[in-house]
Formats: structure tokens, C-alpha cells, sequence
């Protein structure tokens, strides 16, 4: 039975992932890193919902009930239209580094699953979009992490369209918004299928990650295929695109 970190929740993938987590039996404890009270979490006897302002800071009085989980999952994340470069860069690097350096010595082999994003570049160029910049240098930061904390495994999934039209979670979604992805979304489906993933198969894979407690030799040999990149180094490292989400969840 296992303990998971979930930062992000009231998102899309974040919320589907927090459903899939107090639905399944193998998962004993869920711990919610949020800046507000959940209200999919409320009454729920395994969430324990802990309020954290500053994601750039775990002082141990937070570390402590913690103590036990093996993975995380970090779904915490904003669009480039809703701030500035700089916030952008926060929000989307440095939460994520600073979380990984503070809780991967909760567990002697830990899991950190960060949802990046299709198209995503560690090269970038001149034209290179902000997200892509910004989710390609985190995601290098993270595997980089590993020779300073040798237990640490990183996953770097990257979806494309992510649809959350069937099983709407997340919390708080604008008129605008819901209006404009219930018409989206059909249209991807049906133009470009295989760039389209659903929360629920999203979810499974992302959780499938994080409980994931196999050799990196193993891990290869039952993950490893189309869209699915194992990563140089000593410790577990995985990049996941679209087609390999679909891929592991029998899309």
C-alpha cells in the first residue's frame, strides 16, 4: 500500500489523478499539497489535505507528515496566458525543483512524476515557445537532480490535448472554458486521435509511474517502445509522450 504526493489537484490532470487515487485499493494515503481547502478531498478518510503557501519552502513541521510516501505527483502548473515570463518561470521550474530536493529523501527510492507537455524542447531555439523553453530546462533540471540524490527516479510525461470533457473534476472551470471545451475537444478526437488523451486513461498512467518500484532493467523491459524514452544514467529516468500515454493506458 502506497503513500502519494499530489501537487496541483484542482487541474485537470491533477484532479483526475486525485480521483484515481481514492478509487484504487493500493493506494493507502494521499497526501494534498494545496493553497486552499479541495473539496473533491472533503470526507475522504485517505486524503489528507495539508495548506501550503510557499512551494518554494518545505520547513520540516511539513516534511514530517509527509513521512512515509515514495512518490509524487506534480501536476501543479498554470497556462502562459495567465502570467508574466518571470511568474511563468516559478510556477512551472522552480516549484517543481524545490519539491524534488525536499521530499526525495522521504523514501530511499522515490518517484517524481512531473506532467510536462508535448513539444517540449531541452534544445531550444529562437522561435521556441515559453512553455516548451521553460518545461524543457525543468525537465533537464530534474534528471539532473539524480547524481546529487541517488534514490531519486524522475518521469517526465508529456501530454498532448488533454481531454476532460467526459469526466469533468477540476475545480472552479469558467463558463468560457467549459463552453469552449466541449467543442474542442470532439473536434480533436475525431482530427488528430492520437494527440488527444482523456483524464481517466492520463491518470492511470500517471499513478502507474509513481507506484512504480521495479529495477530500471525491469522498468525497460515492460515500459520500454513506441513514446516511451529511458534516460542516461545510474537511477531511473523516463520521458513518456503522448503516443507512449496511450500506449500504456489500451488507447
Amino acid at each position: 500500500m502506497s503513500h502519494i504526493i499530489l501537487a496541483g489537484c484542482t487541474g485537470t490532470a491533477g484532479a483526475a489523478v486525485l480521483a484515481h487515487c481514492i478509487n484504487s485499493s493500493t493506494i493507502a494515503k494521499i497526501s494534498v499539497l494545496s493553497r486552499r481547502p479541495v473539496k473533491q478531498a472533503e470526507g475522504k478518510d485517505k486524503v489528507q489535505v495539508l495548506i501550503h503557501k510557499d512551494f518554494n519552502s518545505y520547513p520540516h513541521s511539513l516534511l514530517s507528515k509527509l513521512e512515509g510516501a515514495s512518490s509524487c505527483v506534480w501536476a501543479l502548473g498554470i497556462s502562459t496566458s495567465q502570467v508574466n515570463a518571470s511568474e511563468y518561470r516559478v510556477i512551472t521550474y522552480d516549484y517543481a525543483l524545490a519539491a524534488a530536493e525536499a521530499i526525495a529523501s522521504l523514501s530511499p527510492a522515490f518517484n517524481f512524476v512531473y506532467i510536462s507537455g508535448a513539444k517540449v524542447s531541452r534544445t531550444p531555439g529562437r522561435f521556441t515557445p515559453l512553455f516548451a523553453r521553460v518545461k524543457g530546462e525543468a525537465e533537464a533540471s530534474l534528471l539532473a537532480l539524480r547524481s546529487e540524490l541517488p534514490g531519486l527516479r524522475i518521469w517526465n510525461v508529456r501530454p498532448a490535448f488533454i481531454d476532460e470533457t467526459q469526466s469533468p473534476l477540476r475545480e472552479g472551470p469558467g463558463v468560457l472554458t467549459k463552453w469552449l471545451a466541449d467543442r474542442v475537444a470532439p473536434a480533436f478526437r475525431a482530427l488528430w486521435p492520437n494527440g488527444v488523451t482523456p483524464t481517466g486513461p492520463l491518470a492511470e498512467v500517471l499513478v502507474r509511474c509513481a507506484e512504480e518500484t521495479a529495477a530500471k532493467e525491469d522498468v525497460v523491459a515492460r515500459l520500454g517502445g513506441k513514446g516511451v524514452a529511458i534516460e542516461q544514467g545510474a537511477t531511473l529516468g523516463v520521458v513518456i509522450e503522448n503516443e507512449g500515454i496511450r500506449r500504456l493506458a489500451g488507447l
